[in-house]
């Protein structure tokens, strides 16, 4: 295996050609007596694993105190931290039994925290980015109550005040303008009556 600088006084590890198994303190690896060209005896690996296992799910915790996370947004995080395969999955599991990561009642969250400001597209779209299935999506769509022509309004309302009087040509720049925010033509349309 070879090793390598990282940062924070952190070694990279790489046990093949390619992608780095994992990251360790300088410290770690002097505990390990860990060596390039040497291999891992099982029983050390295994340690390092369940160390690793346990660092990334304090990581988990540090990381949903601040706010509520997808289980992709975990697993990118912890990536990005260098954390092996294998403890990143104890990690999420961890978060799984505990409750402490549900993508379903995040979603039904989202949802309900972004009904009164965007679209029903563009709230797909951001869960989607935030690694939610579509079938999870679509349950949790079918669990709220989502009004887009009242949605609409609202936003038409506070662009633009009162639209009683708008002239023909204002109001079909406001249609366009709604629907570039993810609403349907029926939608916009709908909104702009009145």
């Amino acid at each position: 295996y070879k090793i390598e600088d990282y940062k924070n006084n952190r070694k990279l590890v790489y046990l093949d050609e390619g992608t780095p198994a994992f990251c360790l303190y300088t410290k770690e690896i002097r505990k390990y007596d860990l060596k390039e060209g040497d291999v891992i005896p099982d029983t050390t690996y295994e340690e390092i694993i369940s160390m690793l296992s346990k660092r990334a799910r304090e990581r988990c915790l540090y990381l949903l105190d601040s706010m509520a996370r997808t289980e992709r947004q975990l697993r990118d995080k912890l990536r990005k931290s260098c954390y092996p395969e294998e403890s990143i999955e104890a990690a999420i599991e961890y978060c799984k039994e505990k409750h402490y990561i549900d993508d379903a009642d995040y979603a039904e969250r989202f949802i309900a925290s972004k009904a009164d400001k965007l679209s029903k597209r563009a709230i797909e779209q951001k869960l989607y980015e935030k690694g939610i299935d579509k079938e999870t999506v679509a349950n949790a769509f079918e669990n709220n109550d989502l009004d887009e022509v009242r949605t609409a309004k609202a936003l038409i309302a506070k662009k633009y005040g009162d639209i009683s009087d708008m002239e023909y040509e204002s109001r079909i720049k406001m249609v366009k303008s709604i629907m570039s925010k993810g609403f349907s033509y029926t939608v916009a349309k709908e909104a702009i009556k009145g």
